[in-house]
């Protein structure tokens, strides 16, 4: 446990481990994770893809997040072709706003800036199987494209505007969301899919 101003619960038994890309992680999304049972280890963004492929083909790491962070993702050329390596290597791999977005790059879809960027705790997002709307926190000035349900399904959708809020890639395990389910804004909360993310490491170890 932490001592000071900040107490955490003791981690639960971890039943995978995952590399962290830190492109600018929020400490919450590894605290949300851990509490998920998946250890996490953070690596730099300057990551080297075949490393990380050897380390899951060797079962030392059974998946990869790739984390929020600012700015502009169609910029970050080199860690969109490290991405297309693991993409082409199908590990398992969860990703939350700008990792969101650099998949839809990295499969060839580019983002594109929002007229109004999505900011603030109140925005409600449908999640297309449940049917159940997520009040969900945002923080985000580009989107993926709507072209992109060419490759993936569209697994939530913002209700201001009807975009894209989260994909699940066909044929890869490969999922992603633009929001921020670590946040808590409440009341229909979207912390549930880093449990998603563990059971889908456990899928395709099977």
């Amino acid at each position: 446990n932490t001592k000071g101003p900040f107490e955490y619960k003791e981690a639960p038994e971890p039943q995978a481990k995952i590399a962290v890309i830190d492109f600018g992680v929020k400490r919450n999304i590894l605290n949300e994770i851990v509490n998920a049972k998946i250890a996490v280890e953070v690596v730099p963004n300057d990551f080297d893809a075949q490393d990380l492929i050897a380390r899951y083909m060797t079962q030392s790491i059974d998946g990869i997040f790739l984390s929020n962070g600012p700015g502009d993702p169609l910029v970050l050329k080199k860690e969109q072709e490290q991405i297309k390596k693991l993409i082409a290597a199908k590990i398992p791999m969860f990703g939350i706003c700008l990792g969101h977005q650099l998949l839809s790059i990295s499969h060839g879809y580019d983002t594109y800036k929002l007229k109004f960027g999505h900011h603030g705790g109140n925005h409600p997002v449908k999640n297309e199987k449940s049917e159940i709307v997520e009040i969900t926190a945002q923080n985000h000035n580009y989107n993926v494209p709507d072209n992109i349900v060419s490759i993936a399904e569209v697994t939530h959708t913002n209700l201001f505007d009807n975009t894209i809020e989260g994909l699940k890639y066909n044929d890869e395990p490969i999922f992603s969301v633009q929001h921020h389910p670590e946040a808590s804004p409440g009341p229909k909360e979207s912390s549930y899919i880093f449990g998603e993310f563990l059971n889908l490491m456990k899928a395709s170890r099977t």
